[in-house]
């Protein structure tokens, strides 16, 4: 894959988690390096609007926060809601 949105990715695998039991997921599993990455742009994000930043990396999408949580043994590009 030579172009990676792991936004993009995270929401889509949502959408379809919703599409297939009908209902969101509990979390969404990533690997360790793609937990880093959105950790990083979640906290610049909160400072750049000037909000605290908490310590758990969570996704807001239209169905409320769902959890991000590391699964080591996951690729860098896998992303599996559960």
């Amino acid at each position: 894959m030579e172009w990676f949105d792991a936004f993009d990715e995270v929401f889509a695998s949502v959408e379809r988690y919703v599409a297939d039991h009908g209902k969101a997921p509990k979390e969404v599993c990533v690997s360790p390096t793609l937990y880093t990455w959105l950790a990083e742009l979640q906290r610049e994000s909160t400072v750049l609007h000037g909000l605290p930043y908490g310590e758990f990396v969570t996704l807001d999408t239209p169905y409320g926060a769902i959890p991000i949580a590391i699964d080591e043994h996951l690729g860098p590009f896998e992303i599996i809601p559960q």
